[in-house]
């Protein structure tokens, strides 16, 4: 008698459980997903800001506001660890951040000490001067801003291509 109950009871989960996840016959493209993917209603997802290359496209400080010509590529990216390695087109940096939902907290930054002129010097000190500390960091499909306490702010270009060593 005590199989018959458990039969019973396992059909009848059964049932609820085919009832709650939903059948989808029609083959019409519909999904129990929410559409939006929680990406806030973009269209577009967002990039992870954890292990997506960042290069930069735009930089902007009290004292300049710079796009890179393309001499040398500046880039960032922060691993699954925390671990941040980069350049800023001129030197190579390293070190370590904690990634939440509307901030980076980046720890000192250690770098290779090249001399860098011109527009790779200027460059090359805003760049790890915005890297410093708290910053507010907001994705928008595949662009990255960052803004620290001063009003410096990078934006940058989420890259398909991997990260290069230093």
């Amino acid at each position: 008698m005590n199989m018959r109950r458990l039969g019973t009871l396992a059909a009848v989960a059964s049932i609820a459980l085919i009832a709650a996840c939903g059948s989808n016959d029609s083959d019409d493209g519909t999904t129990a997903v929410p559409e939006d993917g929680g990406s806030g209603g973009s269209s577009e997802p967002a990039v992870s800001i954890v292990s997506s290359r960042w290069v930069l496209s735009q930089l902007e400080t009290a004292d300049a506001s710079l796009q890179p010509s393309g001499e040398s590529e500046a880039w960032f990216e922060i691993g699954e660890n925390g671990d941040v390695t980069g350049s800023t087109g001129c030197n190579g940096f390293s070190g370590a951040a904690e990634v939440s939902d509307s901030s980076i907290t980046f720890q000192p930054l250690i770098s290779t000490r090249r001399g860098c002129s011109g527009e790779l010097g200027d460059i090359d000190n805003a760049m790890l001067g915005v890297l410093r500390g708290e910053v507010t960091a907001e994705v928008s499909g595949d662009v990255l801003t960052i803004t620290n306490a001063e009003g410096g702010t990078l934006t940058l270009q989420a890259s398909d291509q991997p990260a290069t060593e230093l």
